[in-house]
């Protein structure tokens, strides 16, 4: 790595910089240690080990994603016409024969960083010269040394070199005490940036041992201050990798900081030199290099905030973090909801009792994108949520509440002060430091008109109790989400609005900002690597318009301050494998989204009899469909051996934007599978059974279900092996079939009724006189119906179940179905054994 070198200017006013000084103010302790957990309301979720991110988001008032082969040639039995008598067939395998519908069976370490050995990093004390060197000679004009004095800062760190000169010597340690000073009162929250990963150093020397390497975007607290022979400056941080605490030493130049009490020091102290420290001895200095360090992707809309505004810092946080998998883990176990009123498109069912949906996958990228956030208003979801007294004005609260339930025309109840000034108050509290714009922000986001039973005070049995920011509110139902939330703000003592607040902003101060969620982006979307609590856990908020609606509150607020030109650093994701472009919003979606009854894990899903490959999340299945054309869906339950048991249905309705799926509870169950029947003397063949309930027929006979009657049903039958390129469908290619009730081919009304067992008919499909070379071949089968509603006629299929006839007697034989030396068993040992010899034994 090349080295960066600056000289540091402003030495001539070192005498007058010593008067310097800071003022300091009181520090208040902060309230009551949090636990580490929490539920949140609607879009504000549980941390740490709990069950992940599971409560309900929060905008407005608190309520509540072959080739083909060649068809072989059935035999001059058509299926469907049983011309055998029973006795000359035997079923197959007990457990798949005679199978009723519902008998279902349920089925970190921290890596360690080089050090110089025996030592600890971010703890040098080492003899002699260099870097750490412990004595400061002060050398007179004539070059005579004249005197010895300690030049140490924390735990007996030097400050500067021992060849540095005393006159500058003192001024680094007059800047160190003042620095030493501001750390203790408040973090100095700072980012690496300028480098896709840093070694953050066991010394302030380039050639030092490595304490961790983080990466770019990774938050350090700037703790001291070194400055080496070559006048550069490096600060002694301390940061949190992986839940560990960690100090070490990195130069000035690849942090970047907002924190306005700490840029004031380095300007009073000329040591801030960040605009003009990027290019390295003999190199063309860049433009911007922290819009360089971004893809190609990101630079176009981040050149154009950077011309605006000049000052506005932007670190590239490089998440490593693969975008289609991070896109997958926020879909899981309800972490990314959106409100009811959003498009159709963005919708995939609801989440609880009318107010939230969870998010659909496009929704999920529009939002998720962080290219998308590069505008005047989104940037600021990137913003380090920590204290500014800069730019965090009592005014800009005061204006930015007024026409809102927290409003300045009176005080909040049972204080004798307005909202505006409690939130500045508690946002600036020495130990907190939280943006007071931040907490305004989020209770109005949580909020919304003030009506929430949360903020009322007078909940029964909760009396005097208030939750703003809905913590722990979760739950599916607004009774759920009120109590939760509310005994939690009574575990934690939040009597009376003051107290609420407080204990609100002490939440979020030490368990998210301070833990590495020091935006409203990463309080969200959780994609730290590094972080304290793994990826995708610990999320605040399940809404997934939130941080984008919470930075336009925020551009307002600033902009009300007159400060939107100040110096804002924003942390900016940048995710592995994205898209080319940002993601856009569709105009309309075909998915299709099921909620499965209970005991359904299956996740193909069959379209008018089509099969799709569905993706799971939580009790939804969601398939997209290849057009807006499919009228039905049904998913098939299975039992532990894989034998089909159930049958869910639902109808399908396109509006042209998002389709809509009806549950047909009383079309459930509508066909069954019965197993397979294998004929042991004469001719070969084999037979497949498919039932359906006799109640269920004479209702669809007569006055029909749900509109629904029954037309026609039957069989279908084909080579399995061209399923691969041919559906499965009636009137398909490939496809045989034979009808069991309705009119044949020739105006001849069928009703063929097989057997009747446990209130349900049985009809069958039958192939006989089966050729020697077949014996080895898989047949599909599966039943079909035909239903008529207004006039429009709708196909239901059964699961689809392939034999051949091969196997089917091998299974009976493996069984002991049959006596030794009986014909039954003769004829099948016959049959495997003339399918072996004439196919080589394979």
């Amino acid at each position: 790595m090349g080295r960066y070198r600056k000289r540091i200017c402003g030495i001539l006013f070192a005498a007058a910089l010593l008067c310097g000084s800071i003022m300091q103010p009181v520090t208040a302790g902060m309230s009551g240690e949090m636990d580490g957990t929490e539920g949140l309301f609607p879009g504000y979720v549980q941390s740490g080990d709990v069950q992940e991110d599971e409560a309900a988001p929060e905008s407005g008032d608190a309520q509540k994603e072959n080739a083909e082969s060649d068809e072989e040639q059935v035999s001059s039995t058509q299926p469907g016409q049983f011309q055998e008598n029973e006795n000359v067939w035997t079923d197959e395998a007990a457990e798949e024969g005679d199978v009723q519908p519902g008998g279902v069976q349920e089925n970190g370490t921290q890596p360690e960083g080089e050090q110089t050995e025996g030592m600890q990093p971010g703890n040098m004390q080492t003899e002699g010269s260099g870097p750490t060197g412990g004595k400061l000679e002060t050398v007179s004009e004539e070059g005579n040394v004249t005197a010895q004095k300690e030049s140490l800062g924390q735990d007996g760190r030097t400050r500067v070199s021992t060849s540095m000169d005393a006159e500058t010597a003192e001024w680094v340690e007059a800047a160190g005490e003042a620095l030493t000073v501001l750390a203790a009162e408040r973090e100095i929250m700072a980012l690496v940036y300028l480098s896709d990963e840093y070694p953050v150093r066991t010394s302030p020397d380039y050639e030092g041992g490595t304490a961790v390497t983080v990466l770019s975007g990774h938050t350090v607290n700037i703790l001291d201050v070194y400055v080496d022979d070559n006048m550069e400056i490096w600060y002694y941080v301390g940061l949190e990798y992986k839940g560990q605490e960690i100090q070490g030493y990195v130069p000035r130049m690849y942090l970047a900081s907002s924190d306005s009490r700490f840029l004031e020091w380095e300007e009073m102290y000329g040591m801030n030199f960040q605009d003009s420290a990027y290019a390295t001895d003999g190199e063309e200095k860049a433009a911007y290099p922290d819009i360089d360090q971004f893809p190609e992707s990101y630079r176009q809309a981040l050149l154009a905030l950077k011309q605006k505004h000049p000052n506005w810092r932007f670190v590239k946080m490089n998440t490593g973090l693969d975008w289609d998998n991070s896109v997958y883990q926020q879909l899981q176990n309800g972490k990314s909801l959106i409100e009811y009123t959003q498009e159709e498109w963005a919708k995939e069912g609801l989440y609880d009792d009318g107010q939230w949906y969870y998010a659909s996958e496009a929704a999920l990228e529009v939002y998720m994108d962080p290219r998308n956030g590069l505008t005047e208003n989104g940037i600021f979801q990137f913003e380090q949520l920590t204290y500014n007294e800069e730019c965090h004005t009592l005014e800009a609260v005061t204006a930015f509440l007024r026409n809102t339930f927290m409003t300045d025309s009176k005080p909040a109840p049972g204080t004798n002060t307005t909202y505006a000034q409690l939130f500045w108050d508690i946002g600036r509290e020495e130990g907190r430091k939280v943006s007071p714009f931040h907490l305004a922000a989020r209770v109005l986001q949580e909020q919304g008109k003030g009506t929430s039973p949360l903020i009322s005070g007078t909940y029964k049995g909760y009396e005097g109790y208030y939750n703003f920011f809905n913590i722990k509110a979760s739950g599916t139902t607004s009774q759920q989400i009120y109590e939760n939330g509310l005994k939690y703000a009574k575990e934690q003592g939040w009597y009376g609005v003051e107290n609420a607040l407080r204990g609100g902003a002490d939440f979020i101060s030490a368990n998210y900002i301070k833990k590495g969620q020091d935006t409203l982006y990463l309080q969200k979307f959780n994609v730290n690597p590094n972080g304290t609590y793994a990826p995708y856990t610990h999320q605040y908020m399940q809404n997934i318009m939130a941080p984008t609606s919470e930075a336009s509150s925020m551009k307002r607020l600033y902009e009300s301050a007159s400060a939107v030109d100040s110096t804002f650093v924003f942390k900016i994701p940048v995710y592995e494998n994205m898209p080319e472009a940002p993601c856009t919003k569709p105009s309309a979606s075909t998915n299709v989204v099921l909620k499965l009854p209970s005991g359904y894990s299956d996740t193909t899903v069959w379209l008018d009899g089509v099969a799709y490959q569905g993706e799971r999340r939580d009790s939804r299945l969601i398939v997209e469909a290849p057009d807006g054309k499919a009228g039905t869906a049904v998913v098939y339950q299975y039992n532990a051996s894989g034998v089909p048991v159930g049958m869910a249905v639902w109808s399908l309705r396109y509006n042209g934007v998002a389709y809509t799926a009806t549950e047909e509870p009383g079309l459930a169950d509508l066909l069954t599978y019965h197993g397979f029947s294998i004929r042991v003397t004469g001719k070969t063949g084999i037979r497949f059974k498919t039932g359906i309930s006799a109640e269920l027929r004479g209702k669809l006979i007569s006055a029909g279900v749900n509109g629904y009657k029954l037309k026609e049903y039957g069989t279908l039958v084909m080579n399995n092996a061209n399923r691969a390129q041919y559906p499965m469908i009636r009137g398909g290619a490939k496809v045989a079939g034979g009808i069991s009730y309705g009119m044949d081919s020739s105006g001849n009304m069928q009703d063929v009724v097989f057997e009747t067992v446990d209130g349900r008919y049985r009809y069958t499909s039958v192939l006989v006189g089966l050729p020697v070379e077949q014996y080895k071949t898989e047949y599909a089968f599966r039943g079909y119906i035909v239903l008529e509603k207004d006039g429009v006629e709708t196909t239901l299929y059964g699961p689809v179940v392939a034999r051949s006839i091969y196997n089917l007697a091998q299974q009976l034989l493996s069984q002991g179905s049959y006596p030794a030396g009986s014909a039954a068993e003769t004829f099948l040992k016959k049959l495997v054994s003339d399918a072996d010899a004439l196919s080589g034994g394979n």
